[in-house]
């Protein structure tokens, strides 16, 4: 099993070390595994909507899909299970807190997009616009080892 790395060129030897067993140790013999899967990008797709004077709710839906070019043109399909790193961070707008959990998942072999998890942005006003008993979000990033995909 591979831990899955963004922005990661499974195709040129000087990167495909970036790829790392679940163990954590680097994988050069195995680079083949994610050839057909080299770029990951996650996705947010809006699933609900409430709004009106006082209160919005919007759920998002997040899904890892991987591309066989750095364009994400070409969709491709996984050749063996990997483990996605990502992030989820909970930010509240009232207090001006952030708690961020790195968190993994396996995604088994054989399909391009994978749901990874859900989203609340959830907000209450008073009657000025103001933010009232409550405002915040949690979202989902990619991540990789001791650092972040910012690019997409």
């Amino acid at each position: 099993m591979f831990a899955c790395q963004p922005e990661v060129d499974a195709g040129n030897p000087e990167t495909a070390s970036a790829l790392e067993q679940q163990s954590g140790t680097s994988v050069d013999t195995h680079r083949d595994a994610l050839l057909a899967a080299p770029f990951v990008t996650l996705e947010a797709v809006e699933t609900a909507r409430y709004q009106d004077t006082y209160y919005v709710h919007v759920e998002t839906a997040y899904y890892a899909t991987f591309w066989a070019d750095r364009a994400r043109s070409i969709p491709a399909n996984l050749g063996s299970a990997i483990q996605l790193n990502y992030q989820s961070t909970f930010y509240n707008y009232k207090y001006n807190q952030v708690m961020r959990s790195n968190l993994s998942t396996t995604l088994q072999a054989g399909g391009h997009s994978y749901y990874i998890g859900t989203g609340i942005y959830e907000c209450d006003y008073d009657a000025n616009g103001n933010i009232d008993h409550r405002c915040d979000e949690t979202s989902l990033s990619l991540r990789t080892g001791v650092g972040y995909d910012t690019s997409w």
